[in-house]
């Protein structure tokens, strides 16, 4: 239920416009993080839709400036649209980076590649549960067919 009901729409609109910024500002942070496919634009999109959401809640009696409230819904809408996109779940996600954390850990230790089992051990996993989250985390890798043209042309 938007809080704003008093606005007319050309201050909504006034208010839209000059929070653009903010989105774009935004949308260039969150992208850095991106993987190469990944648009500006539709962060740009998203995030404006995320601005308009914020604008239409937000109430100044609540001491919360405009800005925050905002920032936080851009960027929330941005990466809720990310995690559409994103064919593996959070969990995996997290042990994808957790494993290659422990993984630079143990190089650095033993001056070697760790072998399955301390990895493994390192993770507080079984051997059998790396290896299907390991699955999981390959086969949620997907390139595109550009990508994998350029790999072979490469090699």
């Amino acid at each position: 239920m938007p809080v704003h009901t008093s606005l007319s729409k050309p201050e909504r609109d006034r208010l839209i416009l000059s929070h653009l910024p903010q989105v774009r500002l935004v949308a260039s942070q969150v992208h850095s993080k991106c993987p190469r496919q990944v648009e500006i634009e539709d962060l740009v999109s998203t995030g404006v839709i995320g601005l308009i959401q914020a604008i239409d809640r937000y109430d100044p009696s609540r001491g919360l400036l405009l800005k925050t409230l905002a920032d936080y819904r851009i960027r929330g809408a941005m990466l809720d649209y990310l995690r559409q996109l994103d064919p593996l779940p959070r969990s995996v996600r997290r042990f994808v980076k957790q494993r290659e954390e422990a993984e630079l850990r143990l190089t650095h230790h033993f001056g070697r590649k760790p072998e399955e089992s301390e990895l493994a051990q390192e993770l507080g996993l079984s051997i059998t549960r790396m290896r299907k989250l390991e699955c999981v985390a390959r086969a949620g890798h997907v390139r595109s067919l550009e990508e994998a043209d350029a790999r072979r042309l490469v090699a």
